[in-house]
């Protein structure tokens, strides 16, 4: 972990010293204030079925119309990062009972066309279609005759009833757990495809253009970082960055450029030669931008429509590349508010509601930028614990939710992966921390103080690798420097005294972490094409199941809880985020399932997420957020 922080460490002080010379060569009028902006007229869904699509064959495409125009669409169908299909410009309309209109797609700087020509009656479409995608990776085309339908409200089916809710990184119970569902699909190929949102989200790391080959954003566009979607009474809300056009790339003596592109006469040669247009050709550029704007958007869980969207201008760090191996900043939903962390450690609260920047912490100063020791802290959401938000890692605050005033401060050490623990009804903090780790401390959420700390060989270096289940802690322990030994998990007893080993279990094979997973007082690591089940009380294993095929958890997997049955993304790196049921004995109850839209990931050691609130299934893909209905017929 520490040749990985240092890779991280490294490429932030990297962008940061392009910001600072940006700011010495130029850089002046910069607009710097918090911009809210919500969407104007209505937002409705149509539900088309071709005859062919994309592949030559019948299936679904849906259209989401924002006062009568196109705002995205929705080919139902998995698609790789780089086969992405964007809306270049449209003329179709919704104009009373007519859709009709074309819009120009862009797949990978290739071009293709959509025509409607519809007629609406009761909520019924009608009509014709012609689709020609034969210059694109897609090389097909279809025509005649089509049907569906059109909603200019959404069923009230779809809404989540008020107590549903994925509250952070962790869920609402902090726990990987969604709570319970209505009765649910084994087979995920099953879902129902509800909506994409109407907001463009930028790219997760897994598909992001590097700059070993930064040219691949005329296909992917730019990355915006690996943050999860949070969902709290009927809203959706995601946060990502954006490269910022307040400032110029920085091209004049970067390596990674001047050894793909001699000349601006050459860059241009070359990005004619590729056929881009203007769009691709700015995603090019703005790998190399070195500063962005954090975005948060609020999402309807109904319909995908835009509630609202803040932009906070300049506030982050332009981290474009595919292999972060740092923490993901993911938002926490208190009552009326959504604090928001950034990539460099900003932490922003908002108001729910209006999308209204509450307080920013610290107060930004765009003369100065606070250069990151890391990646930030060590958790990828806040937590709300003893009446204040914690934030932090090697050195913890308890800040005041309504104003952001540091209340507490508590410095531990390197690290500082926080987990929270209640035990005869009082809330504790729980950090492991020190480098490379071994210091267990526990600390009073109200005040900071903190109640005992203890020597232990544990260590925990990513978000999934430790977990606390009633009063047990259960988390790896840290291996000598070059030993050949696989990496294990211990059971340790906590008590308001400190903390006592019960069980050790055997080595396990990683892949580059054992992440951990806990549903009724069983333990579940996931290591490389294997998952193993302990007893959390005792350490017994229960089961142990090893996968065939790469079908089993590879590079940086989740194991989420819903109900009483378990979802798996075995890859949650590389861009193809693939999902399926297991039970709790590991037994698969349906068949591995891509899902219906483009797909991305995270890096390293924390996925994205995918929670499912009452039986919706949330997923960020490569260019948006898509909804699934997971409930049974």
């Amino acid at each position: 972990m520490k040749g990985k922080s240092n890779i991280v460490k490294t490429s932030l002080l990297f962008v940061a010293c392009l910001f600072s010379l940006a700011l010495t060569t130029g850089a002046t009028d910069l607009k710097t204030d918090p911009i809210t902006t919500k969407p104007a007229g209505d937002y409705a869904i149509a539900r088309l079925e071709l005859p062919a699509g994309l592949d030559g064959k019948p299936q679904r495409l849906l259209l989401g119309l924002r006062d009568g125009k196109l705002a995205n669409l929705w080919f139902v169908a998995p698609q790789s990062g780089d086969q992405r299909i964007h809306i270049e410009d449209a003329t179709l309309t919704r104009d009373g009972a007519k859709l009709a209109g074309k819009a120009h797609l862009r797949v990978n700087k290739t071009s293709g066309w959509l025509t409607l020509d519809l007629n609406l009656a009761d909520g019924k479409l009608a009509g014709e279609y012609t689709l020609d995608m034969t210059g694109t990776p897609f090389k097909s085309s279809g025509k005649g005759n089509v049907t569906g339908t059109f909603a200019a409200q959404p069923p009230p089916t779809d809404a989540l009833p008020p107590n549903g809710s994925w509250t952070s990184f962790w869920g609402t119970t902090l726990d990987m757990a969604a709570g319970p569902q209505p009765a649910l699909v084994t087979d995920l190929a099953q879902a129902r495809p509800v909506w994409r949102s109407e907001a463009y989200v930028l790219t997760g790391y897994g598909n992001a253009p590097d700059s070993r080959y930064f040219t691949r954003a005329m296909a992917s566009g730019n990355g915006g970082g690996g943050s999860s979607p949070v969902i709290a009474d009927g809203t959706v809300y995601i946060n990502f960055f954006t490269p910022t056009t307040q400032m110029e790339p920085s091209l004049k003596g970067n390596p990674f450029w001047e050894r793909t592109f001699k000349s601006p006469e050459h860059f241009q040669e070359e990005m004619t030669k590729a056929k881009a247009n203007a769009r691709e050709i700015a995603w090019v550029q703005n790998h190399f931008r070195p500063v962005a704007d954090d975005v948060v958007v609020a999402i309807d869980a109904a319909t995908g429509a835009t509630k609202w969207t803040t932009v906070l201008p300049l506030r982050s760090l332009n981290h474009q590349t595919h292999k972060h191996r740092g923490v993901s900043p993911v938002p926490l939903v208190v009552g009326d508010t959504i604090y928001v962390p950034n990539l460099v450690g900003r932490l922003f609260a908002l108001d729910r509601a209006t999308g209204k920047v509450k307080w920013e912490r610290p107060t930004f100063d765009a003369a100065k930028l606070i250069t990151p020791a890391g990646s930030g802290p060590a958790n990828p959401s806040p937590l709300f614990m003893g009446g204040h938000i914690i934030w932090g890692g090697s050195v913890v605050s308890g800040l005041d939710p309504a104003t952001g005033q540091q209340k507490w401060r508590t410095e531990l050490g390197h690290g500082g992966y926080l987990t929270p623990w209640t035990h005869a009804g009082k809330q504790r903090l729980v950090s492991i921390y020190g480098h490379p780790g071994k210091t267990v401390a526990c600390i009073d959420p109200v005040d900071g103080k903190i109640l005992w700390k203890q020597e232990t060989p544990l260590f925990a270096g990513a978000p999934l690798s430790a977990v606390i289940a009633g009063d047990m802690l259960l988390a790896g322990v840290l291996l000598p420097k070059g030993s050949k030994d696989l990496p294990y998990y211990e059971g340790w007893k906590l008590s308001e005294t400190g903390l006592t080993k019960v069980w050790q279990d055997t080595g396990l094979p990683p892949d580059e972490n054992v992440p951990v997973t806990v549903l009724d007082g069983r333990a579940y690591l996931l290591g490389r094409q294997m998952i193993r089940c302990l007893d959390v009380a005792t350490g017994k294993m229960l089961v142990e199941r090893k996968f065939a095929n790469n079908q089993g958890p590879g590079s940086n997997p989740w194991l989420g809880v819903v109900a009483d049955r378990l979802l798996l993304l075995p890859e949650g790196q590389h861009g193809t985020a693939d999902l399926v049921f297991l039970d709790k004995d590991l037994k698969k109850l349906g068949p591995l399932w891509r899902p219906w839209n483009t797909t991305t990931t995270a890096y390293n050691s924390q996925p994205i997420i995918y929670p499912v609130v009452d039986g919706r299934l949330f997923i960020r893909g490569g260019d948006g957020i898509y909804c699934y209905d997971l409930r049974r017929p």
